[in-house]
């Protein structure tokens, strides 16, 4: 086959070329029936014209057209391929992908694309599920193929190739003889599989040849436009551009992946100038930096689906063409589209007016229509169409019905404005008898700038049913911190109603996603449950109706991460100190979570700068009622420590003042960072002596607690390690896992951490004797006034910089 550089075919312009298929012949027939005989015309009219280009290298029509045949002929003299019979393709994006389709639409085949990412499940399903007699494949798939076929029964009849000698050469050039017209089926093209198994779509000839028609009539692309794609090729949306560029006869580039960071490069280089993204593609790209080089590209149009509606304009103006939504799935094709000569339809969030070749009504649960402007289930009829689900009547049954797919879909049609996606159906949240779209709330976020992606999900909620939960993906060098969840919530929740602001965020590194780039939810949900974040409840603070000051609540943070529950002490501003309420709420949480009935540990940790200033003297106690309940609410934190049945870890973030420093010589371990800075200041300052030091701290430094009480210095984070205060440090932004880590490899499956704790930690009496002995001599020194004293040297010291 002749080969030809890209470089050599990419002089492109932004200059229109003359359409091949018209706008008025949008809603009329292919002039060619099947994809088979459209290679076979490209190939007589303009068989040097290039038609597939992956990376560097490209293939003219009359190059695929005499592989493509080659193959065919190897399936059927070779193979035994048959009409009808099922060839499975699982490969990343290389050329070898389209040439086996094609070689097997030419045989008579049905092609069943495979994901090539899928692993031993998925691909045992689709290979029993299709009944594929061939499977071509690459060298690094062979061995999963070969183990799922020795596994499960009924595949040993599956013959593989690899396509690295395909053992095409010695076949003739011409196709065969194999009758095909628009009625044959040529995919089983399984769906992405978000919920339990995919389903396998029966796709025709007609199917793929008026999707390419209609969408060649939509951009007006002539011969001399170049497409470009960059999902996966088992995808249908390669497929179609396909379709697309055997209707136009002009190249698509192939992409071997799709990247944010380097897609608009690769638009650039190609000289592009069509591509269709999808799902998050658009925010993903437009959250890419901006650069000089963005309107220096030969893109005249954009097709996509799910474009935001606050970007759509932005989009426009930075990369210098017009983008335009079309509508439509797997089962269905093309639905809606918008024209691109529609301005108006820029930041409408209209996802068109249905194709000439289809029907569209919005109907409620009765099956009736519904107002304009209420929502309801968008359902469509007319062509292209799959014929139904394979092997799976009962599923044709529900979504077919009296010809009209039931797609699933929520809309709106809006006079004037076309018909506004709402939600799915399944994709909904049910909170306190309001529904919340999850797209509308997901929108919402992502117009943050510190939001690259984002997921709503509905969480289980006693009272309300439901309740709306944020995954959310932050741009980089943004803290995954409570702060961030509640600025990114506070400016969502203007732009919507009170009831679909979420309660719940959890951060993530990215996202699982189907072939089509659609965050996949199902497996979101199970990996978060198999693998839990940080989760930041932020109902209490968003119900709150009392200030911080007047409750300690509002300075503790609870959240759960991978079955730990991170108690996080949040007054940064106040370096974390603690007034009584917070102490009380501190031992009282301590002591829920301490029964390990819902969680297999505790972490301890402050915001910001300080792990705690321990005692807030801004509110020191001024009576003996006050004196006293501040003592006891601090023993009360030890007590509560020393008697759970679970694990219990200080991160200590960095300093650690007074009784705060005492608090964490009660936990069973303490990982800190090169901030961390230990400092006991009581004795230098004469307030009081320091809570169970005379028992705790000895334990851990020996005699080295000699000098910190009554020396007083301030023992930073190499010191501490080196006597044993930190058992390790770590960098900050570590610092909270290496804690979870910590509890979850003390607590293994059958554990009996509870009984080696018991044994390990001081005893009730050792310690009730401590808080004794304390507890006199703190009230000596209130009685004598050397405890008031000592709070004013606190704060004149304070005040004079030391």
């Amino acid at each position: 086959m002749t080969q030809n550089t890209a470089v050599e075919q990419a002089g492109r312009t932004r200059a229109r070329p003359v359409p091949v298929v018209k706008p008025e012949q949008l809603g009329e027939d292919p002039a060619v029936p099947t994809l088979t005989g459209l290679l076979s015309r490209r190939a007589q009219d303009a068989p040097q014209r290039e038609f597939l280009r992956f990376g560097d290298r490209s293939w003219s029509f009359a190059d695929i057209d005499a592989w493509t045949s080659r193959l065919a002929h190897r399936l059927i003299e070779v193979d035994g391929v048959q009409p009808g019979d099922r060839v499975a393709i699982m490969l990343p994006n290389v050329v070898h992908w389209p040439v086996v389709w094609l070689a097997a639409l030419k045989a008579g085949a049905v092609a069943v694309p495979i994901n090539s990412s899928y692993r031993r499940g998925d691909l045992a399903f689709v290979l029993w599920d299709s009944g594929a007699r061939v499977a071509f494949t690459d060298s690094e798939r062979a061995a999963l193929i070969a183990d799922v076929m020795a596994a499960e029964d009924g595949l040993a009849g599956l013959r593989v190739v690899d396509v690295a000698d395909d053992g095409a050469d010695p076949f003739p050039q011409t196709a065969p003889a194999v009758p095909v017209d628009a009625g044959t089926l040529a995919n089983l093209q399984y769906t992405s599989g978000t919920t339990g198994f995919p389903k396998a779509c029966m796709l025709t000839h007609d199917y793929w040849v008026r999707l390419g028609w209609i969408c060649a009539a939509a951009t007006g692309l002539g011969t001399e436009d170049v497409l470009l794609t960059a999902q996966p090729f088992s995808y249908m949306d390669p497929q179609w551009n396909t379709a697309l560029a055997l209707t136009t006869g002009a190249p698509l580039v192939v992409l071997p992946r799709f990247s944010a960071s380097t897609f608009m490069a690769d638009v650039r280089r190609h000289r592009a100038t069509f591509f269709y993204v999808l799902g998050s593609m658009p925010t993903l790209l437009f959250k890419q930096p901006p650069t000089p080089e963005d309107r220096d590209n030969c893109v005249r149009q954009v097709l996509c689906s799910g474009i935001p509606v606050s970007l759509h304009a932005q989009v426009e103006e930075r990369w210098g063409a017009p983008w335009r939504e079309i509508y439509g799935m797997t089962e269905s094709g093309v639905d809606l589209f918008s024209p691109f000569a529609d301005a108006g339809a820029v930041g409408s969030g209209s996802l068109g007016q249905p194709v000439p070749t289809k029907q569209v009504r919005v109907v409620g649960p009765d099956g009736n229509e519904v107002p304009d402007g209420e929502p309801g289930e968008l359902v469509v009829s007319g062509k292209p169409m799959m014929s139904g689900y394979w092997n799976r009547p009962e599923d044709t049954a529900r979504v077919l019905r009296e010809g009209w797919l039931h797609t699933g879909d929520v809309v709106v049609r809006r006079p004037g404005q076309g018909i506004q996606l709402v939600g799915r159906i399944k994709d909904m949240v049910r909170r306190g008898g309001e529904n919340v779209a999850s797209v509308e709330v997901e929108a919402a976020l992502e117009r943050d700038d510190m939001v690259v992606a984002a997921a709503v999900v509905a969480e289980p909620d006693d009272t309300l049913g439901e309740e709306v939960k944020a995954f959310v993906q932050l741009a980089a060098g943004v803290p995954a911190s409570r702060t961030t969840a509640e600025a990114i919530v506070e400016r969502a929740g203007k732009e919507l109603a009170r009831f679909k602001v979420p309660r719940y965020v959890e951060f993530v590194a990215d996202f699982p996603r189907t072939p089509s780039e659609r965050i996949s939810k199902p497996a979101l949900k199970a990996r978060a449950a198999e693998q839990p974040g940080v989760t930041y409840d932020l109902g209490a603070r968003r119900n709150r109706t009392v200030t911080p000051a007047a409750s300690g609540a509002g300075h503790l943070d609870v959240d759960v991460m991978r079955g730990v529950a991170v108690l996080t002490l949040r007054r940064p501003e106040k370096l974390n100190a603690m007034d009584v309420a917070t102490r009380l709420r501190l031992a009282t949480v301590i002591r829920e979570f301490g029964t390990g009935d819902s969680v297999r540990g505790i972490v301890l940790t402050g915001e910001g700068r300080a792990f705690s200033a321990g005692e807030d003297l801004a509110s020191a106690p001024s009576t003996d009622a006050e004196f006293e309940e501040a003592f006891a609410s601090f023993h009360d934190i030890t007590r509560a420590i020393l008697q759970t049945r679970v694990p219990v870890v200080a991160a200590v973030n960095g300093l650690a003042v007074g009784g705060a420093s005492e608090i964490t010589l009660c936990c069973d371990a303490r990982i800190g960072t090169p901030a961390t800075e230990y400092y006991q200041p009581e004795n230098s300052r004469g307030i009081t002596i320091s809570n169970a030091s005379s028992v705790l701290l000895r334990r851990l430094v020996g005699s080295h607690a000699m000098r910190m009480v009554l020396g007083s210095p301030r023992v930073r984070a190499d010191e501490a390690l080196r006597i044993g205060l930190l058992d390790e440090i770590v960098e900050p932004d570590a610092l909270i896992g290496r804690a979870v880590d910590t509890v979850v490899e003390w607590t293994p499956q059958g554990n009996t951490t509870a009984l080696h704790l018991a044994l390990l930690r001081p005893q009730a009496e050792e310690i009730e004797a401590a808080f004794a002995r304390e507890d006199l001599a703190a009230r000596t020194s209130w009685e004598s006034g050397v405890l008031g004293a000592g709070i004013k040297g606190f704060w004149s010291a304070r005040g004079t910089g030391a």
